[in-house]
């Protein structure tokens, strides 16, 4: 079974002055997930984008950046050292 199977590939956790603001397990695109946020008025800094099936941590976006709809290990955001 792949990793990404293109439905709810992603968990998401929701930052705002780096203190853990929401968590959604289940989110199909990364994209329309941070134009949810925005549309519900949840301010956030950054968001941390798991691997659903496997939590492995993918990437973070800072507010602002460029956000991928369906983000891999090809195409994913930023990362940090020893992911």
């Amino acid at each position: 079974m792949s990793e990404f199977n293109n439905k709810n590939d992603y968990s998401v956790q929701v930052y705002l002055n780096n203190e853990k603001r929401l968590f959604t397990e289940y989110v199909h695109s990364i994209y329309a997930y941070t134009q949810w946020l925005n549309k519900q008025g949840i301010s956030w800094d950054y968001i941390l984008v798991y691997v659903r099936r496997t939590r492995a941590v993918l990437c973070y976006y800072k507010n602002g950046d460029f956000i991928d709809s369906k983000p891999n290990f090809t195409t994913r955001g930023r990362t940090k050292q020893g992911w």
